[in-house]
């Protein structure tokens, strides 16, 4: 617990002792909290700074002693204005964050556990407003996860984020079920278009995820793809019924 209010586990030891023998000399201050010989002088040092450790000369001789542990009251108090400082600059580093270059990254996620790792990154981005894009999504998905993605689609209109999805023919009861969800819109590609794999888009992120055997996500972030896929979505949203 002391150590929560920014003593070290030395510290700590060191300053129980002193409580528990009271003024004491360095031998036996190193007897009781087993610290290091060559350290224990820089530890009563930092405790000392801290108000915590204080000394007397008894028969010429160097004793320490540990201050009324209310002096830990005051180290709370300020640990708390501490924090409270930091919190008013954070303001101050979102805004900084606005301007920075735009966070480019790319990685593939093995298996349906590396889908549903992505698919909740996503959720937790997205907010009320935004709009979710699916694209080409067979019925494999739902074979495979398809308890998994209801349950997703639910908690996602429930954050009030948009859902616009184009199926695979073979997965038209698919996306009849998923329209009937709040804030989904779904359409179907035409029967000529078969794909095992669909793309998803949002909160700037594009992720192929491929479903059978050996399930896969390869997800990237970047801004201009991300625009470039969402004008491919919006083309073949027009084409499909």
């Amino acid at each position: 617990m002391l150590q929560k209010i920014g003593l070290t586990e030395a510290e700590s030891r060191v300053y129980l002792a002193l409580l528990k023998i009271g003024s004491s000399t360095i031998g036996n201050i190193i007897k009781e909290s087993k610290a290091s010989n060559s350290k224990i002088y820089d530890i009563l040092d930092r405790l000392s700074k801290k108000g915590l450790v204080g000394e007397v000369i008894i028969n010429n001789r160097r004793n320490f002693e540990a201050k009324d542990p209310s002096r830990i009251r005051e180290m709370i108090n300020k640990r708390k204005e501490e924090i409270m400082e930091i919190e008013n600059i954070i303001p101050k580093l979102e805004e900084m964050k606005k301007y920075s270059e735009p966070m480019q990254e790319a990685e593939i996620l093995q298996g349906t556990s590396g889908i549903k790792t992505f698919n909740e990154l996503l959720l937790e981005g997205l907010n009320k407003g935004d709009t979710f894009y699916i694209l080409g999504a067979p019925k494999e998905s739902s074979d495979l996860l398809g308890a998994y993605f209801q349950e997703w689609h639910q908690r996602r209109a429930k954050k009030g984020a948009f859902c616009k999805a184009i199926y695979t023919q073979n997965a038209e009861e698919i996306a009849k079920r998923r329209d009937r969800i709040a804030l989904t819109q779904t359409r179907v590609l035409p029967k000529e278009i078969k794909t095992m794999a669909n793309i998803v888009m949002g909160n700037g992120y594009v992720a192929t995820a491929l479903f059978g055997e050996r399930a896969l996500i390869v997800v990237i972030r970047n801004k201009q793809i991300y625009e470039s896929y969402i004008q491919f979505f919006n083309l073949l949203w027009k084409t499909s019924k």
